[in-house]
């Protein structure tokens, strides 16, 4: 069949490893048992699999303390979790780990085959991703490619018409200047100057992949082949890079693994939650009765404080990670939203009653409309401004420069007074579950972008103009504002 995976399932009960093998057989799949993770590893390498579904708990060990190396031993493989133990945190932790799904005991037949087939989609997908990239190689010499010619200094000397096509840039915009530091993202110069190092020295590199910089501020992922030019003599003169562009290819990657989790992750919340609200409806409804027995100024208010505070995160907890893997569902309506980022500066009050901070505004004056769904821009801008309030020092000031960008687009800069953001932090920003907090699911800004996405806009880390950390935000206008002139005002909030 198509979509045929090579299967191994580590598990030590027998009944559940024997049905699941049947269950998988039966829909053609080759599946391998084994009884432990020493089993595993006394197979050796085996990269014909494709899929690896395991108990949480098996006789010689963790999910957490063999995974690692099974994923070195098995290179090529997704990973699914079946368990008997439903907890938020060890749910997030598999994941992660780089875990595809996790599944609660015992599994329907319908849950397991709907998950596998599911990797199995994404198997193919990839599968023909490699292909197409495999042709686009053959042909690399006869379709339209990025030719760049650079000194031994790393200086444009010359491009072709391709490359401005792509890019934007022309060819007096940067000869005589160092290439990397004009169209490479700051977060991987230092990686492709390394590259470019071992180029000039004489040994040709190829495969290596990494953003180039437009002119309009966007970021193409290009694959470049590397190789040293000589003169007559045989001396070294320059270096010639050839480049395509993979940026669809890439973006197609990221995008199918990102649904593949959204519909793993679903499928996990809903049992986790389905687990745990009652037991939290019995904590919510013992705390309030113990609050009507213990006196106000009792020792043992306080604990009961904080058995209600704990219970409250933990539903936060759910209800975030729910909402992640949630598909959006919009309902907008034209706003001007200023007016929306004002309103949830008011509700940010309370949490900023005792500071000294301070909402700076440069307004576009077509008043920015734009059609959305008002609730979940105001998820966006309150995570902005939580985030900024967190990490910044007092005195705090948050700007915003909203602009029409284009006859159709509105441009919103965010940007705080803050550490600012590592190379770290700027590249795994939006990934799910990353995060540099002591507490909380590092969901909040992979919501924010998700958010952006529904709208068909984006949003993206750039360059602070004096520290702190600078968001860039854009969405398309309002009808009824497309087209129309505009200026620039400005205001300061701090209500």
């Amino acid at each position: 069949m198509a979509d045929e995976l090579g299967v191994l399932l580590v598990e030590d009960d027998p009944d559940t490893q024997a049905n699941l093998a049947d269950i998988l057989e039966m829909d053609g799949y080759q599946v391998r048992v084994a009884g432990s993770f020493g089993d595993v590893r006394n197979a050796g390498l085996q990269p014909e699999i494709d899929l690896v579904i395991l108990d949480r708990r098996l006789p010689d060990g963790s999910l957490e303390d063999a995974l690692p190396a099974m994923k070195e031993l098995l290179p090529n493989a997704e990973f699914i979790v079946v368990t008997g133990f439903a907890d938020i945190e060890n749910t997030i932790a598999a994941f992660k780990l780089g875990v595809t799904d996790y599944m609660l005991k015992p599994v329907q037949p319908d849950v397991i085959r709907q998950s596998v087939a599911r990797i199995a989609r994404q198997k193919r997908v990839e599968s023909e991703l490699r292909r197409q990239q495999q042709f686009a190689n053959q042909v690399l010499e006869t379709s339209e490619t990025l030719i760049v010619v650079l000194d031994l200094q790393c200086r444009v000397l010359r491009f072709n018409s391709h490359f401005t096509c792509v890019t934007g840039w022309r060819l007096e915009d940067l000869v005589g200047k160092d290439f990397i530091a004009h169209c490479v993202p700051e977060t991987e110069q230092e990686r492709i100057q390394g590259v470019f190092e071992v180029t000039a020295s004489g040994q040709p590199s190829a495969g290596t992949r990494n953003g180039l910089r437009t002119t309009d501020g966007h970021v193409r992922q290009i694959r470049w082949s590397d190789s040293l030019l000589r003169d007559e003599f045989g001396q070294a003169k320059s270096v010639l890079a050839i480049g395509i562009d993979v940026t669809d290819v890439v973006e197609a990657q990221v995008a199918a693994a990102r649904d593949h989790r959204l519909a793993a992750i679903g499928q996990t919340v809903a049992g986790l939650a389905h687990e745990s609200r009652n037991a939290l409806h019995r904590i919510n409804a013992s705390v309030e009765m113990l609050r009507l027995d213990i006196p106000v100024d009792s020792d043992l208010r306080d604990e009961v404080d904080s058995i209600a505070r704990a219970s409250a995160e933990l539903h936060s907890t759910l209800e975030e990670v729910r909402e992640f893997a949630a598909p959006v569902q919009l309902h907008r309506e034209m706003v001007m939203l200023h007016d929306v980022w004002r309103r949830v500066w008011g509700y940010l009050v309370r949490l900023r009653s005792d500071r000294d901070a301070e909402l700076v505004e440069d307004i576009c004056g077509c008043g920015c409309p734009v059609n959305v769904d008002v609730l979940r821009m105001e998820q966006v801008f309150r995570n902005l401004f939580e985030n900024s309030l967190a990490a910044c020092e007092d005195p705090v000031r948050i700007r915003i420069h909203c602009k029409c960008d284009g006859l159709e687009q509105i441009q919103v800069d965010i940007q705080d007074n803050g550490p600012g953001l590592t190379i770290e932090q700027r590249e795994k920003l939006f990934e799910p579950f990353y995060t540099t907090k002591a507490r909380g699911t590092g969901l909040g800004m992979s919501i924010v972008q998700i958010i952006i996405d529904a709208h068909d806009g984006e949003i993206r880390v750039v360059d602070a103009i004096e520290g702190g950390a600078r968001f860039q935000i854009r969405l398309g206008k309002h009808e009824s504002a497309v087209g129309g002139p505009c200026c620039l005002g400005s205001g300061v909030s701090d209500a």
